[in-house]
This record gives structure tokens, C-alpha cells and sequence, in this order.
């Protein structure tokens, strides 16, 4: 059992989500979700639905997992901003909270302090393929890298590692990783 297990939903959420600005264009931002209010709550959960078809119904955020993984400081919970609209999210977490888990025993810097683990990376369907994510991505990996995090992981579908940095490594191979009847691969990424 991962000891982000025993995170519960707050007793009282904000009734607008508290955050933290950490970049800016003149329409997208984004920002750091230091406490998440429950409207934008249901948001987050309205846009994991776009992993429901390619992997299937048990990876769509819901209500209580939405409040496990937007529970900072234990996790790190950006959303991309258009004109005031979450439009997309990325959720890092310290891969020591998964220590618990049989495929974090595979990575080396287990226990170490220096990796975070990317667990979710979603868009709303509609604006996908704009550059929205792919700044999103930019600003989360600077903002690891500043505060001293040398490695970034996670799990992907097979292939897809390969179009991020030349040293990416592909540390080990999951078929059907938790359902999906896809091959995932779990992989480490220098921030240097």
C-alpha cells in the first residue's frame, strides 16, 4: 500500500482553490495548486476523463483520488490556466511515496530524495496539440530542477520516452500495465 493512501479529502475546501503562480503568458498560465476548492475539483475529474478511452475506466481521476494526488505539499499538483479555465494538469510526487509499491524498487534513486515521480498528464480534448503541454511540461521540469530535484520518472506508453531528452533511460518494460492491454515503460529522465 503506497502511503499516498492515507491522504484524505481536506475537512474543508477552499471555495476557490488556492494557488501559486508560476509562469505567465498574456492568456495561459501556469500554476501550482497549494489547496484545491471543490469546482475545481470536479474539473480535474471532467478532464482525466479523456484517459477513460485510451486506458481504460480506472484511470479517470475521481473524487477521492483527485484529493489524494492535489494534496500539496505531499504532491505536486500543476494546472495550466487558459483565460481563467483549468484546461489541463500534471501531478508530480516524490517518488519516495510510492516506496511501497513493487515497480519503485526498480529505480535506483529510491530513498534518495531527488526524483518525482510524474503520475497524471492530461489535457482537455480540445486543446490538445496547441503548445499549451508542452509549456506546462517546460515549467514543471525548471521548477524541479531550481529546487534541487535531479531526476524525473514515470510511466508511459512504450516509445514515447524516446522524444524526451537523449538521456532519458528506459528502466524497465510493464506489459499490460494495470489493465491497459498497452506495454508501458517505466523511465528516469536527468534534469541536468
Amino acid at each position: 500500500m503506497s502511503q499516498l493512501e492515507f491522504f484524505k479529502p481536506p475537512a474543508k475546501t477552499p471555495s476557490r482553490s488556492e494557488v501559486r503562480l508560476i509562469a505567465a503568458t498574456l492568456n495561459f498560465q501556469v500554476k501550482l495548486i497549494q489547496a484545491l476548492s471543490a469546482t475545481d475539483a470536479e474539473r480535474i475529474i471532467n478532464i482525466s476523463q479523456g484517459l477513460i478511452k485510451p486506458f481504460g475506466a480506472g484511470t479517470a481521476f475521481t473524487k477521492k483520488t483527485v484529493w489524494k494526488y492535489f494534496n500539496h505539499p505531499h504532491t505536486l499538483p500543476f494546472v495550466g490556466v487558459l483565460r481563467d479555465e483549468i484546461i489541463g494538469f500534471l501531478v508530480g510526487v516524490p517518488l519516495e511515496n510510492f516506496s511501497d509499491e513493487s515497480w519503485a524498487s526498480i529505480d535506483p534513486t529510491l530513498g534518495d530524495h531527488e526524483t518525482v515521480y510524474t503520475y497524471a498528464f492530461i489535457f482537455d480534448e480540445k486543446h490538445q496539440g496547441n503548445g499549451y503541454a508542452k509549456m506546462l511540461k517546460k515549467v514543471y521540469l525548471n521548477w524541479l530542477k531550481k529546487r534541487g530535484y535531479l531526476f524525473v520518472s514515470g510511466h508511459v506508453r512504450e516509445g514515447i520516452s524516446k522524444q524526451f531528452s537523449l538521456h532519458t533511460q528506459v528502466l524497465q518494460k510493464f506489459p499490460n500495465w494495470h489493465d491497459t492491454g498497452k506495454v508501458f515503460e517505466y523511465y528516469q529522465r536527468p534534469l541536468r
